[in-house]
């Protein structure tokens, strides 16, 4: 086995952290990001975990708790957009990356420390430095010889100034303490199993022959303990898995049951989604639309195309039809979203002979839209959007400090 250098970039609080880059007047603050139903909290600034706000606390319960907090709904078009610069800028790296989660990446940095002349130490500390300076996103970065021990190397870089580096000749000493259960790829099954062993500490598992994990785990378990070992044995190939459905949904500052206002949210969204998906070079044949109630029932359409696309220009006459035979006048609705599924990569199919002169003309002025907005900055153009300002301004997303 070839050995290889292993790097994990980690955002820390990246909800939270994104929302605090945008909006600098909260640093030092605590802030906690909910839910896309703003249901419970999903993300917390280090001064929010301070105060003792939990991951899932549900929100109704949070602001009576944790008074003086800053409470935002979940804006996931932006977490998305900022992951992606961070994902885009690790390429200055590696050209082998794959990106794990939405702020989360491996790289392969085998050799970095001789092309940029440093120690693999400081090329961790580098790398974090060089995306809070640029990026403006605090990350952790930890480096170490194989995938999994890469995610151990990040998780103690949090507690070691954000960067750190497990050495080979270091590994025994460095899992000592680690308790199974948080080695990344062992689940309450396999941790209950390797229990039973005797097997309680990371360090434990190197201990065993490799005809014990054979027998007793397979390929996988053979792969764990070769990752742990060192041995990188978990492919890093640096392709990126396209999405098998796209959707964008997002709650309300304010429940509404205004219809220019909706159907603006929806374009919103739609715009978001087609743009993702031209992104991965997809087109979608089959558009959804969700409409959620202030008591949380759900209103849902779909409709299969004639064709596929990835043209918001195309779409959003189906759209304005879905959205419009599940609007009710009387009610109240809280939230919105729109899906596309039933996705073709336009890689791999067959080109028409006789393309639709129509949706080839909308795909090129929505490329162009895609242009403007890299070059000048999100909604600085939107085809066909009423009420945008409106709508930006009531997405002013602070909801406010729970003070009484």
């Amino acid at each position: 086995m070839k050995n290889k250098t292993i790097a994990l970039v980690d955002g820390n609080n990246f909800f939270a952290g994104c929302e605090i880059l945008m909006n600098p007047s909260l640093r030092g603050k605590p802030v906690c990001v909910l839910s896309n139903n703003d249901g419970c909290v999903i993300a917390r600034s280090n001064e929010a975990k301070k105060l003792g706000i939990k991951m899932g606390l549900p929100y109704f319960m949070a602001k009576r708790e944790f008074k003086g907090v800053v409470y935002l709904s979940a804006n996931f078009t932006l977490y998305h957009e900022l992951s992606q610069r961070m994902m885009k800028f690790l390429n200055k790296y590696s050209d082998k990356i794959d990106v794990y989660s939405i702020d989360e990446a491996f790289l392969d940095v085998t050799g970095c420390d001789k092309l940029f002349g440093v120690s693999y130490k400081e090329l961790a500390a580098q790398i974090k430095e060089d995306i809070a300076s640029n990026l403006g996103l605090d990350v952790s970065v930890g480096i170490a010889n194989s995938k999994i021990l890469a995610k151990i190397a990040t998780h103690k870089a949090k507690t070691k100034a954000g960067a750190y580096v497990i050495e080979r000749h270091l590994i025994k000493e460095e899992l000592q303490n680690i308790p199974i259960e948080e080695v990344w790829g062992i689940g309450r099954n396999i941790s209950r199993s390797l229990r039973k062993f005797g097997i309680f500490y990371a360090h434990e598992i190197l201990l065993k022959d490799d005809n014990f994990y054979k027998t007793n785990y397979g390929k996988k378990g053979l792969e764990l303990k070769y990752e742990l070992e060192g041995k990188s044995v978990i492919p890093l190939t640096g392709e990126i898995e396209k999405p098998k459905s796209i959707q964008r949904t997002r709650a309300f500052p304010e429940f509404s049951s205004d219809k220019e206002y909706i159907k603006t949210e929806l374009n919103m969204h739609l715009r978001n989604v087609c743009k993702k998906l031209r992104e991965n070079n997809l087109e979608t044949s089959l558009v959804s639309v969700m409409l959620r109630t202030k008591d949380f029932r759900i209103f849902f359409k779909d409709k299969k195309l004639e064709f596929s696309t990835n043209s918001e220009i195309m779409l959003s006459e189906t759209i304005y039809e879905l959205f419009e035979s599940i609007y009710k006048e009387n009610i109240t609705f809280r939230a919105s979203g729109v899906w596309a599924s039933s996705l073709i990569d336009i890689e791999k199919t067959q080109l028409k002979l006789f393309g639709d002169y129509e949706n080839i003309k909308c795909n090129r002025i929505s490329e162009i839209l895609d242009k403007l907005e890299d070059k000048y900055g999100k909604g600085i153009i939107s085809p066909g959007l009423l009420g945008i300002k409106s709508v930006a301004q009531r997405h002013k997303r602070i909801m406010g400090f729970v003070s009484k």
